[in-house]
């Protein structure tokens, strides 16, 4: 069964549901390809890094659930040769990668929240209690006591919610609660840091933020209001909300890699100048020191949200850094005798005894 194979007697229900899966295929085929050139970059940073990195790590995830959630869900709508036998080893697989993409989505949310709250560890535990309590329920609503369901007229294979005072709309408050909140966490970070720093890169991490939870959130929205409608039109708004699950979780994590690099650069090629004076060895070690300290308490390296410490290979090459220490040495005008400043150098000494000889 597809699209434009629908029997003229079947629902509008059922007709709508067919017409937006085949949408949505090719909206997320589209996007997939449009992404080709991220995901190399993604996926080569990885290769040439030296240890796992958690935003390739992630990418990987939203790309593999993603595709595999709307195969199988496809697979399970427009497939009409199920037998009862097929349908109880399949039916389950849809809301079991369902949950897998939820939980992917939301740990991306969470990361990044973390990481815009300078890692803070109360952050971090309000963070794991929110999305292990989220994971659970989710599970709980989706995929916990099911059954398949093979349709006697068209042959195609879903799963059935039985007597459950857990359903699909807990699924969708749930996901609704968790994006409220790490959204929230991250906006007040993010607003806090832009009063502090004059970089545009705040500006955007914010408005990509708004624009994740809202076009997310409408969704869930949207499924939650649908689940009181008909089976059929639940099952169109699902493959729609994975669909935009994907492109918005992607895109997501391909405009914090990029503001990740572009803060990279700026920091690398910032130039310091030091003007001081040095009067012995112990000023002159704490001087180079203090070039790479923060000036102050807040590190502008965990303002963006960069799920990985920079690695060495990151870097441009170092450029040489030379030191000169100067030392000035007055003499006293009228005195017979002058003395000769003091040379520590390694070619001192071979002159030396060049000179006694």
């Amino acid at each position: 069964m597809d699209a434009m194979s629908v029997p003229l007697d079947a629902g509008a229900g059922l007709q709508t549901a067919a017409y937006l899966r085949v949408a949505s295929l090719a909206v997320a085929f589209y996007d997939f390809i449009q992404t080709l050139p991220s995901a190399y970059r993604f996926y080569k940073e990885q290769w040439e890094a030296p240890r796992l990195l958690v935003s390739s790590l992630l990418f990987f995830l939203i790309q593999f659930t993603s595709i595999v959630v709307i195969i199988v869900s496809s697979v399970g709508f427009f497939y009409t040769r199920f037998t009862d036998a097929s349908c109880a080893r399949f039916y389950a697989l849809p809301s079991i990668f369902k949950v897998l993409q939820a939980m992917v989505s939301q740990a991306i949310l969470g990361i990044r929240a973390y990481n815009l709250s300078r890692r803070s560890r109360k952050i971090l535990y309000a963070l794991l209690f929110l999305y292990l309590s989220a994971c659970v329920l989710q599970w709980i609503s989706t995929v916990a006591k099911r059954s398949p369901y093979r349709d006697p007229l068209y042959g195609n294979c879903r799963a059935l919610v039985s007597m459950w005072p857990f359903g699909a709309w807990n699924h969708y408050a749930v996901a609704i609660t968790y994006d409220v909140a790490t959204t929230a966490i991250s906006v007040i970070y993010l607003l806090k840091f832009k009063l502090n720093s004059t970089s545009s890169i705040m500006l955007k991490m914010l408005y990509d933020g708004l624009g994740y939870f809202t076009v997310l959130t409408g969704v869930n929205v949207v499924n939650l209001v649908l689940y009181q409608t008909k089976y059929d039109i639940q099952l169109a708004a699902t493959s729609v909300g994975y669909c935009v699950t994907w492109i918005m979780s992607q895109r997501l994590l391909i405009h914090l890699h990029d503001a990740s690099r572009e803060r990279r650069m700026q920091t690398i090629n910032t130039e310091m100048t030091i003007t001081r004076d040095i009067e012995n060895a112990r000023d002159v070690s704490h001087a180079l020191r203090s070039q790479f300290r923060p000036k102050s308490g807040l590190s502008f390296e965990l303002t963006v949200p960069d799920f990985d410490m920079l690695t060495t290979n990151e870097y441009p090459e170092t450029p040489e850094v030379h030191v000169r220490i100067e030392r000035t040495v007055t003499a006293e005008q009228g005195t017979a005798t002058g003395f000769t400043l003091e040379d520590y150098s390694r070619g001192s000494e071979a002159r030396l005894q060049r000179s006694r000889h």
